[in-house]
């Protein structure tokens, strides 16, 4: 059978109108081939829910809003149709709350459930109950927030005042002035330190060998202390007292004997304090010169030698004879 194209026209056109009318449903929160109970709620004030919007239930997700309308009544309530799963059994008395979950996220529908043994069925009407608990504690929380920045400001405010600010700005520029001065000196280090790093490796070599040195010699360095230790408990342990007790009596006694002979005792006293003996011992020793003097240059005259003795004396007087 050949279908004309009328025929086919007018079923795609049914078809398009069924289509956007389910998506237009389905944008409004409604599911045309869902088995949810629908649910009714009067309030004097939907508190800005919106169709499509979360009914939560201790934060569970178990429906969502598929109409909001103006009662017939001319009562001015507001009608907000809600679907709830039908595994979900509302007991008598509970109540539906609009409520803000957070500043970001749109009005929700809390349920909070009573523990009647009664339940709702489809197409009952709920208790209606608005509460801006959330959004007051956000403000709440706000205010407080602004008083505490307010105070914060007025107290800084008072602090940095003109004399505040002054000294800071004093403060400030001697940072930078010690900074630029510590930049430089850091220049200059480093030029420095460039300028002797063959010195500076000398030194540390040095060191390392001096390091290497006392290391290899641990046991001698140790040696040598230990005996200068011994060294020091011994003249410690001498009697140098004793010593030194001898030689300040010695001292005594010399000043004692110096003393008698600046007062002119015994010969040495008088030798050095009588002129006349000491003149005399120079005279004598002048006498004693002269003596030994003519003695050298005169031997004959004090003393005859003779080779043959007596004979020899007589012999010559004879030839004087």
């Amino acid at each position: 059978m050949k279908l004309s194209n009328e025929v086919k026209v007018g079923v795609l056109a049914t078809i398009a109108i069924v289509l956007l009318v389910l998506g237009f449903n389905l944008l409004r929160g409604k599911n045309v081939f869902s088995r949810d109970n629908v649910f009714y709620i009067r309030y004097d004030d939907a508190g800005g829910v919106s169709p499509a919007g979360s009914v939560l239930y201790k934060g569970m997700k178990v429906g969502h809003v598929i109409d909001i309308k103006l009662a017939d009544d001319a009562s001015g309530k507001i009608v907000v149709a809600i679907a709830i799963d039908r595994e979900v059994r509302i007991p008598k008395g509970s109540t539906a709350t609009v409520i803000s979950p957070d500043i970001i996220s749109p009005k929700a529908i809390l349920l909070e459930f009573t523990t009647a043994t009664a339940y709702y069925v489809d197409h009952d009407t709920l208790v209606a109950k608005i509460s801006r608990k959330g959004l007051e504690e956000v403000q709440t929380k706000a205010e407080a927030l602004i008083v505490s920045l307010d105070s914060a400001i007025n107290s800084i405010s008072s602090i940095f005042n003109s004399e505040t600010r002054l000294n800071l700005q004093k403060s400030i520029k001697s940072i930078q002035t010690t900074l630029i001065t510590l930049d430089r000196a850091t220049t200059k280090v480093d030029v420095m330190l460039n300028d002797n790093v063959s010195r500076l490796d000398r030194i540390f070599a040095n060191i390392e060998s001096i390091t290497a040195n006392l290391n290899q010699n641990h046991d001698e360095i140790n040696t040598i202390l230990s005996n200068l230790a011994t060294i020091s408990d011994t003249l410690r342990q001498s009697e140098i007292s004793a010593t030194i007790q001898q030689a300040k009596e010695t001292l005594e006694e010399l000043s004692v004997v110096i003393e008698k002979i600046n007062s002119g005792e015994g010969s040495l006293g008088l030798l050095v304090n009588d002129d006349k003996l000491y003149n005399n011992l120079e005279t004598s020793s002048k006498s004693l010169d002269s003596l030994l003097v003519d003695f050298k240059n005169n031997p004959d005259r004090y003393v005859q030698v003779s080779v043959f003795g007596k004979k020899d004396k007589s012999t010559k007087d004879s030839k004087k004879k």
